[in-house]
């Protein structure tokens, strides 16, 4: 969240310009915009035994957006990646006749149900990014690539494109094509897309939408240009996870909200291995902040026969844990007698389990360290949650309860603007405290949403402006806050 500043002087000016008695009666103002839940739907999960995961599982009225993982490029275009689980295979009342089956129908038959739920087609991901760097070369590769996405959203009914190019320069698989040029042929690209997704959603009467999976390290972050690139998108899913993970011989948080001193890394890894680092770098770099949305994973890494550390942490091992989902590590801790305890990080904010018999740690992330994403969420103004990805979530086969979590607790947040008391409307009480405020007789509001709800212009100001239109509004001049407009 920014930084308040305070303005005395122009208040005291204004006292007397504006000494006009509030009226008692109370106004209610226009809510604060709903939050993103941007939730990833894996094509491969019908082929999994112990994480099985079908269309039907997902819990539609709990999320805002699913992304569907995921869509390759071939011949320099999007194409369909397993034709059987996308279109084909039958699910539900589908026949043979059915024009489109698998699960793209049915995303199609749900959004019938949950019109207001957006489905946007996610390209690349990790193993799919092998041609990004061609399709981005030219302005014609850009063009014929840019236009093919249009044709898929059009043909099979998804409301945008997720862009998962994993990673431009560098840093994906060893196998991927990459040129020095990415960097810039990135936000030539996203231009492109913008305005071929523009220009078809003024023809089909319709906002397409444009979204882009992004990295929470300072080397793939350093290989885009953040401040360019986030004009042409509605938002950025940050990957905040696998800040540690198997390719590494420390045991170490995988998806930390703050740094931990006592990580005995190096300093530059310690301090910039966590979400709150990734979130602040992104808006120090430009991007409004209710543009991100931070990401959740639902599954857990690991090592065993792990030395020294910890409890398991900050310790080194040379044998990696397969990664599990969440129903996986909740399972393990629910078992009578389970030989694993579950440990919690007062400095990273997340929990970790430990099994001293086999010396075994899992690091997740469970619905402590869920609540309090959705609060830093909230207090810092961000556009809202990714999740990677939906099937984990638990009890296993559809389970929902981490997103029901989520959902609660950002739509229990939304705030009214010009409320400073939480009291749910906006009168004179508020105008009394927001007074005192800003003649720093307190120094901070009873509301804890508060902080956001008084910057009722927008600017990232709290003063003698907002005073005036909280005023104005509460006498009837105005009928709307210029933030909502």
């Amino acid at each position: 969240m920014s930084i308040y500043k305070k303005s005395i002087v122009l208040f005291v000016f204004v006292l007397l310009l504006y000494s006009i008695i509030i009226p008692a009666e109370a106004s209610q103002a226009l809510v604060h915009k709903n939050k993103n839940i941007v939730g990833y739907f894996t094509e491969w999960s019908i082929y999994l035994e112990d994480n099985y995961y079908e269309v039907s599982n997902i819990p539609w009225d709990k999320i805002t957006h699913i992304n569907y993982a995921f869509a390759k490029i071939e011949d320099g275009k999007i194409a369909v990646n397993d034709t059987w689980a996308a279109l084909e295979r039958p699910f539900g009342d589908d026949t043979w006749e059915t024009p489109i089956r698998g699960h793209f129908g049915q995303l199609i038959n749900y959004k019938k149900l949950y019109p207001n739920v957006k489905t946007l087609i996610s390209v690349g991901g990790w193993t799919l990014s092998k041609y990004f760097s061609d399709v981005a070369l030219t302005n014609e590769s850009r063009t014929i690539f840019a236009k093919s996405c249009v044709e898929f959203i059009r043909m099979y009914q998804f409301d945008g494109v997720d862009i998962d190019w994993e990673y431009p320069v560098g840093g994906g698989l060893s196998s991927n094509i990459t040129r020095p040029e990415d960097k810039h042929n990135f936000t030539l690209l996203l231009k492109c897309l913008r305005e071929e997704l523009d220009a078809a959603g003024k023809a089909d009467g319709k906002q397409y939408l444009l979204t882009i999976a992004a990295p929470a390290g300072s080397y793939t972050m350093n290989n885009m240009e953040t401040d360019q690139y986030h004009k042409y998108l509605d938002f950025i899913n940050l990957m905040t996870y696998d800040y540690s993970g198997s390719w590494e011989s420390m045991s170490n948080h995988l998806s930390p909200l703050y740094m931990n001193p006592l990580d005995p890394s190096s300093s530059d890894r310690k301090e910039k291995y966590n979400t709150n680092w990734t979130v602040q770098e992104y808006i120090r770099l430009g991007v409004p902040p209710d543009k991100l949305n931070i990401g959740i994973p639902y599954y857990a890494t690991g090592w065993t026969n792990i030395e020294e550390g910890t409890n398991g942490l900050f310790g080194s091992s040379s044998e990696p844990l397969e990664t599990k989902p969440f129903h996986y590590i909740k399972g393990l801790l629910d078992l009578p007698y389970s030989p694993y305890e579950r440990f919690w990080d007062e400095n990273s904010e997340v929990p970790y389990v430990w099994d001293a018999s086999s010396r075994s740690m899992y690091s997740y992330v469970d619905q402590t360290s869920i609540e309090i994403m959705c609060d830093y969420v909230i207090n810092n103004n961000l556009g809202g949650v990714m999740i990677w990805e939906l099937s984990g979530d638990y009890p296993s086969q559809g389970g929902n309860t981490l997103t029901t979590l989520i959902s609660n607790r950002l739509n229990s947040s939304t705030l009214i603007y010009g409320d400073l008391n939480g009291d749910g409307v906006v009168d004179s009480t508020d105008l009394v405290i927001l007074r005192r405020y800003i003649l720093d007789i307190i120094n901070s509001f009873p509301h804890p949403m508060a902080m956001i709800s008084a910057d009722v212009n927008g600017d990232g100001n709290i003063n003698s402006t907002d005073y005036i239109l909280i005023k104005r509004y509460i006498l009837g001049i105005i009928d709307i806050f210029p933030v909502n407009q």
